[in-house]
């Protein structure tokens, strides 16, 4: 686990010109890391520490093309190099200052470094590192297949695999704005789990049901309903033949709280799992995003369909809301990102609770709905457990890589 250094140097980061925290790291070697963006500068011998016998400056030196990079060395002050390897399926870069031989890796980076350098000890060439399905390039690796490449720069893989959970979510503290937003609302707090890059197909879908729930608002009274019969899910209509409103429904909401609650719940949970999609080659990422949103979506309206069927006062009862699709992706999150905590407030203390823990107590009330209210209760449980269900089991057939490669084990040295 990672410590706070008793000392701090002042340097700034090289990126966004924060401060950087001096660390101690899971190998014991103290650190600077950016609090704001989690790059990492290593002084000269720093990365040979952490790396160890997998290191050599010497042959890295060798094996790279080098071009002038943007950024200026937090110490010497002079500007660095941009190291450059090739690949078949994209290049890493890394900042290399040659005047005090440090190293700047942005988040996610250390992991591709040790992919690399140990690859390059075996006298892999970085262009040979792309990968073949059928061709051992390293005894550490044994065979290389799609799933098993070296983690590129920007990879949602490799930025997620270098988050410290349990450092970060010891170390993060809730600001008083989101403390005083948990405590009025009962919402969660997200503790400690930072995005790659902006969600920015996930705040189009958001902004599409708050488009749809502006258009609701305006109709008058004597139109509201209507609407909501012909484009929410009744399921004595679904069984008549309008199948289109297991899609519609996903859209709908009845009040302003019924869409504020599920439009900040799957911005608090689906932004990281929207990011893992985005290793999609080709930018097919957002489309299967919302593939895989729909799909749990519609099978939850299934599941409370099923579940209904024998009670006909409510088959005539429209049922709305994104809640179901919101509950997959809630499950989604939770086996990619099993390691996160959720702050909630309980008697005015803000509690990190687990994720595991968040969500099994929210599978318990869930339960004790439908156990207490059945078929009758106006909270649609069925559709819950059942996108809940749907997007804990389909997510790893979504992913362009096993959800095991997220978690990789940590080795501690010992002395």
């Amino acid at each position: 686990m990672n410590e706070e250094a008793p000392l701090s140097r002042n340097l700034p980061c090289v990126k966004c010109k924060e401060r950087l925290s001096t660390i101690r790291s899971f190998d014991g070697v103290v650190v600077d890391r950016c609090p704001q963006c989690y790059g990492t500068w290593y002084d000269s011998g720093e990365l040979e520490q952490v790396l160890g016998d997998a290191f050599d400056y010497q042959v890295l030196m060798r094996t790279l093309s080098s071009r002038l990079s943007e950024y200026f060395c937090p110490c010497c002050k002079m500007s660095m190099r941009a190291l450059v390897f090739k690949f078949h399926n994209g290049e890493l870069v890394i900042d290399n200052c040659p005047i005090c031989r440090g190293f700047w890796l942005d988040s996610g980076e250390l992991e591709s470094v040790k992919n690399l350098v140990e690859a390059i000890k075996d006298g892999v060439t970085p262009v040979k590192v792309g990968f073949s399905p059928a061709r051992p390039v390293s005894r550490h690796a044994g065979t290389f297949s799609l799933d098993d490449r070296p983690l590129l720069k920007n990879s949602a893989l490799d930025h997620y695999r270098s988050v410290d959970y349990e450092t970060g979510s010891e170390i993060k503290q809730i600001e008083a704005s989101s403390y005083l937003f948990s405590a009025l609302t009962s919402l969660p707090i997200e503790v400690f789990n930072p995005v790659r890059a902006p969600a920015t197909g996930l705040y189009m879908l958001i902004i599409l049901n708050i488009v749809v729930f502006l258009h609701t608002g305006n109709l008058r009274s004597d139109e509201f309903l209507p609407f909501m019969k012909q484009f929410g899910m009744v399921p004595a209509d679904v069984l008549g033949g309008r199948l289109y409103t297991m899609f519609t429904s996903l859209f709908l909401h009845s009040s302003f709280w019924h869409l504020f609650a599920n439009m900040y719940i799957l911005y608090v949970f689906g932004d990281n799992v929207y990011d893992l999609f985005k290793d999609h080659e080709n930018s097919k990422g957002p489309q299967l995003f919302l593939l895989f949103y729909l799909i749990v979506g519609v099978f939850s309206g299934i599941v409370h369909l099923v579940l209904t069927a024998f009670n006909p006062a409510m088959a005539a009862i429209p049922v709305v809301g994104a809640s179901g699709a919101v509950s997959g992706v809630m499950a989604a999150y939770w086996r990619a990102f099993p390691k996160t905590r959720i702050y909630q407030i309980i008697f005015w203390y803000p509690f990190k609770v687990p994720i595991w823990l968040y969500l099994g107590f929210w599978i318990f009330v869930n339960i004790m709905i439908g156990l207490i209210s059945g078929s009758a209760s106006r909270v649609s449980w069925q559709a819950h457990l059942g996108g809940f269900v749907a997007g804990y089991f389909l997510i790893p057939h979504f992913l362009p890589f096993r959800l095991d490669r997220l978690h990789p084990q940590t080795k501690r040295q010992s002395a």
